[in-house]
């Protein structure tokens, strides 16, 4: 008895072509060609974590102070700003000069109008004149040939007595200054420990979803040896193992992602630290700890971070400096006095000097400059202008920094609580689904979507409690903590 095969479409319950063998090892060869591109992926998530220091968050912010490139800039805004208050108080010093000046020079007499200067023909010479009678003599005859050294030794000093406070004002105003550095730099320290703590619960999110995926797969990989077991029973038709080894490869590219989205985090928590070394890191397990405040009114946050923002210190101190420039502009209407002392030595020979010295005071006043002044005192006033509008725009800021914060801690609470009770229902719709599958009364429809929506929940959760640290660690920098 022969048995003939035809090419074409078999309507028979085993699917195209009836050969049930051949559909089997054509789904096994799929589920083996994505099992070893995840190898793969697997291999090289292994091997970019085994290049990684795993560090605590305390350990992380300490090193982002310490090497982060914003954090470097702010603390040399403030050396800057340090360096100027020396620079602005030097004036109130005595101010020394020296020089020293060497000349190569001819002497021929030169007359001013009114005044007799003799020619050359009424002028007595001899050819064996030295330099030095021929430099004493009023009447030499002019020539281009005829030179002499001369030497200058000369000390000034010079002490400001008043100025009508334009040197003390921009002194206090640089001081001024310096403060609004160190807060401006503490502002810059609290924004780079934000950004750390939102980097490290992102990566920790980032490997708990792998987690998730892994036990995906896991659950797959049980349902499709379940499944393949009762098809060759003819207990299910094939579709089943179809389905459920789909179900499978989706799962596996969820981990694959899942992996790399975990590599990416890494990176991004490396980047945040700042060190310009190759050293790459992952996140051990801190937790972000609640803020005692969190559930404070929304008008007493907003209280604590208008006390504690170091950003609007800063722009108090900014408008102190800039109302001390103002006052300082305004010195320039009034006379500047100084005292003021000087020595000398001149004469041809370096060991020959004739010595000078003369004392005095020096009354600088300017009565007229163009209107200099006006323009310099209405532009320091209009600065000082600009920057309060800019600190009252800041203050909207904070206030609406604040309460999305607040809010978001409050709805990420609240979310985590019906995600955790979420993920349980999940669970127990799993084990239904699988009971009843196994049981003969269950689709494979129904057991895939159980698993889909368990594996959703899973994931919502882990977003539930990252969003909640991230919220929090906002919270933490809109309150001006570090």
């Amino acid at each position: 008895m022969s048995v003939q095969t035809t090419r074409g479409f078999d309507r028979s319950p085993l699917g195209p072509n009836g050969d049930a063998g051949e559909r089997r090892l054509a789904s096994r060869w799929a589920v083996f060609a994505v099992t070893a591109i995840l190898g793969c992926a697997f291999c090289s998530h292994a091997l970019a974590a085994s290049t990684r220091e795993t560090i605590t968050l305390d350990a992380a912010i300490a090193l982002a102070l310490r090497f982060h490139p914003s954090s470097e800039q702010a603390r040399a805004n403030v050396d800057a700003a340090a360096a100027r208050v020396v620079e602005n108080r030097s004036p109130y010093l005595p101010q020394i000069v020296a020089t020293a000046q060497y000349q190569r020079l001819t002497y021929n007499q030169t007359g001013r109008p009114g005044t007799f200067v003799p020619s050359a023909a009424t002028t007595t010479t001899t050819s064996t004149a030295t330099p030095s009678t021929a430099a004493t003599s009023a009447f030499a005859a002019t020539s281009w040939t005829r030179t002499s050294d001369f030497f200058t030794f000369a000390g000034t000093a010079s002490q400001l007595i008043y100025d009508f406070g334009q040197t003390s004002e921009r002194w206090r105003s640089a001081e001024a200054s310096e403060s609004a550095a160190g807060q401006s730099a503490r502002a810059v320290q609290v924004q780079i420990i934000a950004n750390v703590r939102r980097a490290y619960f992102q990566a920790r999110a980032q490997r708990d979803l792998i987690d998730v995926a892994s036990e995906a797969v896991s659950n797959q990989k049980m349902h499709v040896d379940q499944i393949e077991k009762l098809v060759l029973q003819g207990m299910r038709p094939q579709i089943d193992q179809v389905t459920a080894e789909t179900g499978l490869a989706n799962a596996q590219v969820q981990l694959i992602s899942a992996q790399n989205a975990y590599d990416l985090a890494c990176a991004t928590f490396s980047q945040t630290i700042g060190q310009t070394t190759a050293r790459s890191y992952e996140p051990g397990t801190d937790d972000m700890q609640p803020l005692v405040e969190e559930d404070a009114p929304i008008d007493g946050l907003l209280e604590i971070a208008l006390r504690d923002r170091p950003e609007l210190a800063s722009f108090a101190r900014q408008r102190e400096a800039q109302d001390r420039i103002v006052a300082a502009t305004r010195g320039g209407y009034g006379p500047t006095l100084q005292a003021q002392a000087s020595l000398t030595g001149t004469g041809v020979a370096a060991d020959n000097l004739y010595p000078n010295w003369w004392v005095g005071a020096l009354l600088t006043w300017p009565i007229f400059q163009g209107g200099l002044t006006h323009g310099q005192v209405a532009e320091a006033q209009a600065n000082l202008h600009g920057l309060q509008a800019q600190e009252d725009t800041f203050r909207l800021q904070v206030r609406i920094d604040v309460e999305q914060a607040a809010l978001a801690v409050r709805a990420a609470r609240a979310t985590l609580a019906a995600s955790a009770l979420a993920r349980e229902n999940a669970n127990k719709q799993l084990q239904l689904a699988e009971g009843r599958y196994a049981a003969g009364m269950g689709s494979v429809i129904e057991l895939s979507d159980a698993q889909v929506t368990r594996t959703t929940a899973a994931a919502q959760e882990v977003s539930a409690r990252f969003t909640l640290a991230s919220s929090r660690a906002t919270l933490w920098g809109a309150l001006g903590r570090r």
